[in-house]
């Protein structure tokens, strides 16, 4: 008789403890205990000489790729100079800094600093200029922001189609419903048409509806 094969067992994959790095310096870094593990990963609770707190991959600590927070990096990157600064400077450069606005001063003390490092330089009208009232901090996960980057997206679709671009430039009410009815025929969409036309969806929709057989 043959001999029955023997039954393999299942070797379950030990993780290997980590060496203890508690207490010990990474640039800025200063490490309090360990974070556990995820997707393999160990990651140790840190914390900056500035007073940051968060979890840092302990391959980035070990090969000094993380020596210190986003806002220290920040500010050694930046030389001095704050956010606001560096948010002044890019309007200047791409042309879009008012005239009352061409002393930073002015600039700051009309926008004030951002309340966080995340916070983006912002218009409440994306088609108005960035001016005083208009211009504000943003913080990109609030839903206020989305909003205006989805508005954004769509203002570029805009000024990228001729057919859109049409109505926008239309002279007169007829000429825009018509070019409105060419547009839909293309199968451009309502909203579309109607942001191009500066009408509401529905308004358009009705426009459309009663002059597409004419």
């Amino acid at each position: 008789m043959k001999k029955q094969p023997k039954s393999i067992r299942k070797r379950t994959k030990r993780s290997i403890p980590p060496k203890d790095l508690t207490g010990k310096r990474f640039g800025k870094w200063v490490v309090q205990k360990y974070a556990g593990e995820k997707g393999g990963a160990r990651f140790w609770f840190c914390r900056c000489d500035c007073g940051v707190q968060k979890n840092v991959y302990e391959f980035s600590l070990i090969n000094k790729r993380s020596t210190q927070c986003l806002c220290c990096s920040w500010a050694k990157r930046s030389m001095g100079h704050t956010k606001s600064y560096f948010a002044w400077q890019r309007l200047k450069q791409n042309g879009l800094l008012p005239k009352q606005w061409q002393d930073y001063n002015d600039f700051q003390e009309a926008v004030g600093d951002p309340p966080s490092n995340d916070a983006r330089l912002a218009r409440h009208d994306i088609y108005k200029p960035h001016v005083i009232g208009n211009t504000y901090w943003a913080n990109p996960k609030s839903p206020s922001f989305s909003r205006q980057k989805l508005k954004q997206s769509k203002e570029k679709i805009i000024l990228g189609s001729e057919m859109l671009m049409n109505i926008r430039k239309a002279k007169t009410r007829e000429e825009m419903i018509r070019c409105m009815v060419t547009a839909r025929k293309a199968g451009y969409k309502y909203e579309m048409i109607g942001l191009a036309a500066g009408l509401s969806r529905q308004r358009a929709h009705q426009i459309i509806k009663k002059h597409m057989g004419k």
